[in-house]
């Protein structure tokens, strides 16, 4: 096996999304809204009557004093809630459960402003609910959540495109296209991230060479904490035998012993080598990997500051898509719809 070494890895900040991705306090959260969505709907009942004028999304709206179009609203809508991936709560979900086909937008005049309403669906239990904000006509970053606690602080260059999936503003499809690749990113102690590895196994198993998915990995928060306890290069491991694993075809044997062995603790080497042996790994080839690693990680670090991976787990299809393991699939489906 390989030595225990000390090395220097850089480091990222990556927030992790929770609980199983954290999608648990996401539905805390959706319980919250269907109140204030009740409370919405009694000041609408009982408030003044205002004035809408529809639109279908793609006309001009010149008998209106609008200055915008609903086609340019809708273009900003995209981007507004591609920005909530930077909101530091469960609300960073809202760009990858967001079903952007339901999009509808309307002209208040009495309030030069665009109310813009969509639906949404929760990954935990397939609840729908509705997310709805107005967007100033003459000043359109200036913007009001309706349902959500909170907005973005700026909004991005990135557009959601697709339930699930967000384009990448400045960045642009794989040179080779075939096979779709697939950037896995996870920081292997933040929560979530090792039960991710099941959906990328299954990925694999799905499109077989259709798909090239690796595993990248991010030295984040999550990990840092278990290193100032045990050492760095000890909590390391995780990272190493997740990123070696995953290049072997016993990946998804490991990948499935992993999740039923791990407890949200720091896992030993001895612990880690046991379930590669389980998982029918080659040791030689896995230990090769695990020695020449550290390199790896720091190139990874990188890849994952250009693609500016603020939690994770969450993965990158094609070079420019952004979306979350739970999504993957539709992501996938959107960059290359010869797989679906």
């Amino acid at each position: 096996m390989a030595q225990t070494k000390k090395v220097k890895e850089p480091s990222i900040v990556i927030r992790p999304l929770g609980r199983f991705g954290g999608l648990d306090n996401l539905h805390l959260m959706l319980m919250v809204l269907a109140v204030l969505l009740v409370a919405l709907l009694l000041v609408v009942s009982y408030g003044k009557p205002i004035l809408v004028l529809p639109s279908n999304n793609t006309t001009s709206t010149s008998n209106t004093t609008a200055t915008h179009t609903a086609a340019q609203i809708k273009a900003i809508a995209e981007r507004i809630l591609a920005s909530y991936a930077t909101v530091n709560s469960s609300l960073s979900l809202i760009p990858f459960i967001s079903n952007i086909s339901s999009m509808r937008v309307s002209y208040l005049p009495d309030s030069g402003a665009w109310y813009v309403s969509l639906l949404a669906k929760n990954p935990v239990n397939n609840v729908i609910f509705s997310l709805a904000f107005m967007i100033n006509d003459t000043n359109t970053s200036r913007i009001t959540p309706l349902l959500q606690s909170a907005r973005p602080s700026q909004i991005s260059n990135n557009s959601v495109v697709s339930s699930g999936v967000v384009s990448l503003a400045g960045k642009y499809a794989c040179s080779n296209s075939t096979p779709t690749h697939v950037y896995w990113f996870i920081d292997p102690y933040a929560p979530g991230s090792v039960q991710s590895l099941i959906n990328a196994s299954a990925i694999k198993r799905m499109y077989g060479g259709s798909v090239n998915l690796t595993v990248k990995i991010v030295i984040g928060a999550s990990t840092q904490q278990v290193g100032s306890q045990v050492g760095l290069a000890n909590a390391l491991y995780l990272s190493k035998y997740a990123l070696c694993a995953s290049q072997q075809s016993g990946f998804s044997a490991f990948a499935s012993n992993l999740n039923a062995a791990y407890a949200g603790a720091y896992m030993s080497q001895n612990a880690l080598a046991g379930i590669a042996s389980q998982s029918g790994l080659n040791a030689t080839q896995l230990d090769a990997c695990i020695s020449a690693s550290s390199s790896v990680l720091s190139t990874q670090a990188l890849l994952a500051q250009y693609y500016n991976v603020t939690y994770t787990p969450v993965a990158v299809v094609d070079c420019h898509y952004l979306t979350i393991p739970q999504t993957a699939q539709e992501a996938l489906c959107y960059a290359n719809s010869t797989l679906c």
